[in-house]
């Protein structure tokens, strides 16, 4: 049964690594000048070396017992706030489009925040594992959470990345509200500290405005803070029922920028269609039920809350990248998992396929799993202030 489980899930993630790769060859080969010396295949070069790397990773981590990763929590994620904060440093950190959420070694740049939601995912699964019995506190439940989880998102927005300290907190708190931690004191604090940090950086700094403004009216600015949104529309409207065709896009020719990256989607709609752009949709559903599955039949909470840490960061991703792609949130830099341009990115969320993969590899059936729940329930000494959310066996 694990096989069947872990063998789809694997098919899954391949086929939407490999819709990354026709479509990142599609829309980055025409990326250089025409008339220049450039590769025109670099970004597929580069896309191909790190998913080789990925890929190898992702073995060796599925191969791994999951409870031996957990084990280096605490170092994975000093790591991460380590280089969140190296961004911010002058001569390390490297600033694009605004923002300093780069570090560079030599030719090869790396986002640290690829890594923090890898390590994120670990460090907020086997905190809730380890404090199954008072995590619904709010003392020794609640605060230390707001803690390390509100570090990774305070030092991401201070970049400033409002897009993914957000996606940090979303998958961190998700993580935890499954190993017990109280919806209500979340909810106090969400309220009182939400429209602080929004206003704040609304306030702070003006591309977080703009941002909001063009978001309100794109027409306002048809060709300059709206060019983006407006085009990414054109792109997919114009791909209707069936598609252009592959490699037959339009926007692509330098209308459309960061086609190969934050706007790949868009892309795809317009050479695909309304089928393409379904079946891709499709795909990324069927990995969130997958992962839900092997969530649900871990044999251990720590499996559990991992498999859940690893879906709930694919799935908000791709949804936070399509609602972008769609006009229907603000524009913000983050790409569509295994199928944007992306080194790191995709090294990353291969590690933490890997993951995912290692608790597959040791998943029971569903009646064992409610009966390993049960016997874990009855072991305990006293009653857990917090109730477990994770999901019931499928």
């Amino acid at each position: 049964m694990q096989n069947s489980l872990r063998n789809a899930y694997l098919v899954n993630v391949l086929a939407l690594v490999g819709v990354g790769v026709v479509m990142v060859f599609s829309s980055s080969a025409i990326s250089v000048m025409p008339g220049s010396d450039a590769d025109p295949f670099i970004f597929i070069k580069r896309h191909l070396i790190f998913l080789g790397l990925g890929l190898g990773a992702m073995t060796v981590l599925a191969r791994m017992d999951y409870h031996t990763l957990a084990k280096l929590a605490k170092p994975l994620y000093l790591l991460g706030l380590v280089l969140l904060i190296l961004t911010l440093v002058p001569g390390i950190g490297t600033k694009y489009n605004g923002a300093s959420r780069w570090i560079r070694f030599g030719g090869v740049g790396i986002q640290p925040s690829d890594y923090a939601k890898f390590a994120l995912i670990i460090g907020a699964a086997a905190f809730g594992a380890a404090r199954r019995s008072e995590i619904g506190t709010f003392a020794r439940g609640f605060v230390p959470a707001c803690l390390f989880i509100g570090a990774y998102s305070v030092v991401t927005m201070a970049q400033p990345d409002l897009g993914t300290s957000l996606f940090l907190g979303l998958t961190g708190f998700l993580v935890l509200l499954a190993a017990g931690l109280s919806p209500r004191h979340l909810a106090i604090v969400a309220l009182l500290m939400l429209p602080l940090a929004a206003g704040v950086m609304f306030v702070k700094f003006d591309h977080v405005k703009e941002r909001v403004f063009t978001f309100l009216n794109p027409e306002s600015d048809p060709l300059g803070k709206g060019h983006q949104v407006k085009q990414s529309m054109i792109a997919i409207g114009s791909g209707g029922f069936e598609g252009e065709g592959l490699g037959q896009s339009t926007q692509k020719l330098y209308y459309l920028p960061e086609q190969e990256t934050d706007f790949i989607f868009a892309v795809l709609a317009e050479e695909t269609g309304f089928v393409g752009a379904c079946f891709t949709l499709l795909l990324f559903g069927s990995l969130m039920l997958l992962g839900w599955r092997v969530s649900a039949r871990a044999p251990d909470p720590l499996g559990s809350l991992l498999a859940l840490g690893v879906t709930a960061s694919i799935g908000i991703q791709a949804c936070m990248n399509i609602a972008v792609v769609t006009a229907s949130v603000p524009t913000k830099g983050i790409g569509l998992p295994f199928v944007s341009f992306g080194g790191s990115g995709a090294f990353f969320y291969l590690c933490s396929v890997g993951v995912a993969l290692s608790v597959a590899r040791q998943a029971v059936s569903p009646q064992r799993a409610e009966q390993l729940l049960q016997e874990e329930a009855n072991a305990m000494e006293s009653p857990r202030p917090g109730a477990r959310l994770t999901p019931q066996a499928a």
